[in-house]
């Protein structure tokens, strides 16, 4: 197997190598995102979120972007509408050539080093030698939540069923702002970026407050109380961006 991954790397390495050097400074791009929004509490379920959004770089890798996203459902409220806006840097883009010789090497030196994992590492060092630039970014989101909250029906859990629980999500309001902060990890083909955007998000406005009543079954008197709010939230999109 050794030998079979040093013959394909090394022909791999003398293929010709297509890629030029982009003479055009690429400072514009616009890409669009689908993804999943998971808030960092337990017992909520995430939802799927998508977006789209326009960036602007400066020579010296530090730029601006704004966007538009959609999620169908936040913490069991209906319709987030926000507006991301970030300062981001981006590292300078590597040619095809530079990245194919490192991932080449990346994976040979894996393969031959791990032994049984040796073919999993190769290709995970491949993969990422393969990455053309990372992005850090970090802002705001101003937004809207236009739903109602929603109650659950009660649950009978603990101790044989003697006992309910019914959970429920208060908005107290209807603007929302986040604080935003994560990272991109681009994939470049010709003109076009594949990425991988993982972010976090701190609710700066406190949208959403998760309610837990607790009771004896039979009887609808609350004998406990539990109220949260969900400041936390995690993201992880894939997109699609064209530079220009």
């Amino acid at each position: 197997m050794k030998r079979i991954l040093t013959i394909l790397a090394a022909v791999s390495i003398a293929l010709p190598l297509c890629a030029q050097k982009q003479k055009e400074l690429e400072n514009n791009e616009i890409f669009m995102t689908v993804g999943a929004d998971v808030p960092m509490h337990k017992g909520i379920e995430g939802d799927v979120t998508m977006g789209i959004h326009y960036g602007h770089y400066y020579p010296n890798g530090i730029g601006f972007r704004a966007g538009f996203q959609y999620t169908p459902t936040v913490a069991d409220i209906d319709n987030h509408f926000g507006v991301p806006l970030a300062f981001t840097f981006r590292t300078g883009s590597r040619s095809f050539s530079n990245r194919l010789e490192s991932a080449a090497y990346g994976s040979i030196y894996s393969a031959v080093r791990d032994g049984e994992d040796g073919l999993r590492d190769g290709f995970f060092a491949f993969l990422m030698n393969m990455v053309d630039r990372i992005e850090l970014h970090a802002g705001l989101t101003p937004g809207y939540v236009s739903g109602a909250g929603r109650e659950q029906y009660p649950s009978y859990k603990d101790y044989g069923g003697k006992y309910w629980e019914k959970t429920w999500t208060e908005k107290p309001r209807s603007f929302s702002l986040s604080a935003d902060a994560g990272m991109n990890i681009n994939f470049r083909i010709w003109r076009f970026d594949l990425k991988i955007m993982p972010a976090f998000h701190y609710n700066l406005t406190n949208n959403y407050i998760y309610h837990i009543d607790k009771g004896e079954r039979g009887s609808d008197r609350i004998i406990r109380q539990e109220t949260r709010p969900i400041r936390w939230f995690f993201t992880i999109n894939g997109g699609l961006a064209f530079r220009f």
